[in-house]
């Protein structure tokens, strides 16, 4: 559906060049919601921008379907309005100055089509806004600000849709219903979706599939589940979710199972890839360590048993998390609050070594 390929888009910025897109290359599929999450900084807005055609790359290529949209070599840049594709932005972008109805009306005025009235109004009772099309946009909360953004740039039938982070300026509990609307929206419709997020949660609920960013390149491009149980880049293990890192002193091979040497003792990994690194990382997330009070509890595991001492705990609602000190490492560690552990208690953790990952160390760059 979609293609870039080798994209460079470089900034003048007080006389220097910065490059904020670097090479960057993904294609995303018919019906499919694609993220480009990473850090503020990390090129993601800029990559979309360039699709919408509100920034010219330096070099590569940008396909929709069959049509070129952007080509260095061939010297092609199709204008935004040309693209048939439509942007939601953070800001929301609605005019001040129209009414609800006015807002969601106007893309179908400037295309001149006819009998709108009914368009109109069934977009606004898909975002739930019927009732509202008189009320002056200016008078809404913000979630309803963003839902006229999303009901005018669904009205007209695009081939695309971008999202450059819509939902980052409400507040917790309306960005987490929002999302959810956002996502049965999605896919009630079946258009492409590309959308620009920092934050991690966001991108595992919404996304099909997810491109993480980091200082112009996309570091990885997987599956949510992938990218947060299997990541293949020590940059993706950090900045997708939580995570314990344990740096390997050595690493031994046993066919699908590596034996690493760390600073707490041997730790098992299960499921090893042969063309894993001699030398790297043990991840592992918060969630899956598990933690014992007695010996007895933990006599049925024979490999990756250590014990510790809990140095600080905290109620965050739905978990309990625990910093617990093992050797000369401090491990988080997040359980269900029915276990209770007291700050000072020695106890035994557990890693599962399926749930262990190898990686790589990271480069020069960070990746």
């Amino acid at each position: 559906m979609l293609r870039v390929e080798g994209l460079w888009k470089t900034y003048t910025v007080e006389g220097s060049k910065v490059q904020a897109v670097k090479g960057v290359s993904f294609a995303v599929e018919q019906g499919e919601f694609f993220t480009l999450l990473g850090p503020s900084g990390c090129g993601k807005s800029t990559t979309l921008r360039c699709v919408a055609g509100l920034e010219v790359p330096e070099e590569g290529e940008i396909i929709l379907g069959e049509r070129v949209l952007f080509s260095s070599g061939q010297r092609r840049q199709v204008p935004t309005h040309q693209r048939n594709l439509s942007m939601v932005f953070q800001s929301y972008a609605i005019w001040p100055h129209m009414s609800v109805y006015d807002n969601v009306e106007f893309p179908l005025k400037i295309k001149r089509i006819p009998k709108r009235e009914e368009k109109v109004l069934q977009t606004l009772e898909l975002v739930g806004l019927k009732g509202l099309e008189n009320r002056p946009a200016t008078t809404l909360s913000g979630g309803q600000q963003q839902r006229v953004a999303i009901a005018r740039a669904i009205v007209k039938e695009v081939d695309l849709l971008l999202f450059d982070e819509p939902l980052s300026n409400l507040d917790s509990k309306l960005r987490v219903q929002m999302r959810s609307e956002l996502r049965q929206l999605q896919k009630k419709l079946g258009i492409t979706s590309i959308y620009v997020t920092h934050d991690q949660e966001e991108a595992l609920v919404l996304s099909d599939r997810v491109a993480v960013m980091n200082n112009g390149v996309i570091v990885e491009v997987g599956q949510c589940q992938d990218v947060y149980l299997l990541p293949k880049n020590l940059f993706t293990a950090n900045f997708v979710g939580q995570s314990n890192m344990l740096p390997s002193q050595k690493v031994t091979r046993e066919g699908a199972i590596a034996r690493v040497e760390t600073a707490i003792g041997e730790i098992v990994v299960n499921g090893n890839d042969k063309q894993s690194p001699a030398q790297g990382v043990v991840m592992i997330r918060p969630e899956h360590v598990s933690m014992f009070s007695t010996k007895e509890e933990i006599a049925s595991y024979n490999s990756n048993v250590f014990p510790g001492t809990i140095v600080s705990e905290t109620f965050t609602g739905k978990l309990m998390e625990y910093s617990v000190q093992v050797g000369a490492q401090t491990l988080e560690i997040q359980i269900p609050l029915q276990r209770g552990f007291r700050k000072g208690a020695r106890v035994y953790i557990h890693l599962p070594p399926d749930r262990c990952i190898l990686l790589p160390a990271a480069g020069p760059d960070g990746l």
